[in-house]
């Protein structure tokens, strides 16, 4: 069995405890066509002159491309990923092995964002909508681009997974969105846990919580049903000073004015007063943000958590609270484990999952093995 699996944009294979990368050719090219630009426009954003007019910038390297993967699934023998480059999405088949040049574009588009996906009996699902924060589910059969959209609204769907108990059934998770009276989305509702029926084109909800959210469910062919439960974690906008804020306004605006300084400094002298290069201080700024938090499915991961990622720690990086749950056809629902990224099933009852800092292979008679993988998510297995 294979265990294929994202982590930070990439794609790896595990296959009889060897993890191997799998390339994405698309990504690379993507990155080398960049780095081939900006060498050529270099000498704008370079130099005493650039710093003055506040053009500068430093592309030492490409990792500023912003590179999302978004989806990963199995496609028969081979894979499928979705990719957001920048502004442009696309959505890509290839082998699960490292040979090369056979890639093939599936859909690509500039006004889509594409989500997870699932393949089976021929059909793709993937959550896609022309928003971040508006999804559907959609049906197309690779490698063909035409697709069918089956859910609308202010909502997102997210997960789609076909069942493979009931025919023309794709589960899924959905939350409504809240808009404040300028049409920004400051709120979304909690997750409940729903299926498709594609002939009838009804949607029934199945796992509903106002405390909790239901993500990921996916049923084996028995009628088991397997979903990850968290709590539900509103997030709001700010509308007015708390007393936090008050205390901390004479601190705020000495750092205002210290910033004032030094942007004056970077004008006038060309250098920054704490000696940073100013192309890199905004850089760095978001690196460093992006290291601290980490937002998985709506919950954010603080820095403490990531920080004990050291070599004798055993634990994973989820909370324990973040739990798989399977729900046998008679509605007897039992907790699989604590503190799960990410899950897959296999045919045999096997369950893959990983919490962060391991995948857990879980046979049906409960041994349990791991290998190191760093924020696995997308899991498919062949």
């Amino acid at each position: 069995m294979k265990i294929i699996y994202s982590s930070e944009s990439r794609i790896y294979c595990i296959e009889n405890g060897n993890k191997t990368e799998i390339p994405c050719e698309r990504t690379e090219k993507y990155r080398q066509t960049v780095d081939s630009i900006r060498r050529r426009n270099e000498w704008k954003t370079s130099g005493r002159g650039a710093a003055f007019t506040g053009t500068a910038r430093n592309y030492e390297d490409s990792s500023e491309v912003r590179v999302d993967l978004t989806g990963v699934c199995s496609y028969n023998d081979r894979i499928i990923y979705s990719l957001r480059l920048d502004e442009s999405s696309c959505i890509y088949h290839r082998s699960a092995d490292r040979s090369e040049g056979d890639e093939g574009l599936i859909l690509s588009s500039n006004e889509l964002y594409f989500g997870r996906s699932d393949f089976y009996d021929g059909k793709l699902a993937v959550s896609l909508g022309g928003s971040p924060s508006e999804r559907h589910i959609c049906v197309l059969e690779p490698p063909s681009s035409l697709y069918e959209e089956y859910t609308d609204g202010d909502s997102q769907e997210l997960d789609p997974y076909f069942s493979r108990a009931h025919r023309d059934r794709i589960y899924f998770s959905s939350c409504g969105n809240a808009r404040n009276e300028n049409g920004f989305v400051t709120a979304v509702s909690n997750r409940v846990g729903a299926y498709l029926d594609m002939k009838s084109r009804t949607m029934t909800e199945l796992l509903t919580d106002e405390k909790y959210d239901h993500i990921s469910l996916k049923d084996n062919a028995n009628g088991d049903l397997y979903y990850i439960r968290q709590p539900y974690s509103q997030q709001t906008e700010k509308s007015s000073f708390s007393v936090k804020d008050v205390f901390l306004l004479p601190v705020r605006l000495i750092k205002a004015l210290g910033g004032w300084l030094n942007f004056m400094s970077v004008i006038w002298g060309g250098e920054s007063l704490n000696g940073k290069d100013p192309a890199n201080m905004l850089n760095e700024r978001t690196k460093n943000r992006s290291e601290r938090d980490m937002i998985i499915d709506g919950n954010i991961i603080k820095a403490e958590k990531l920080a004990k990622k050291n070599e004798n720690n055993e634990d994973g990086l989820m909370p324990h609270e973040r739990v798989l749950i399977k729900r046998e056809a008679d509605g007897e629902e039992t907790t699989v484990a604590k503190g799960v990224l990410d899950f897959a099933l296999a045919d045999d009852g096997t369950v893959v999952y990983s919490d962060g800092r391991y995948i857990h292979t879980l046979s049906p008679d409960g041994s349990d093995s791991r290998i190191k993988a760093y924020l696995a998510r997308n899991i498919t297995l062949q």
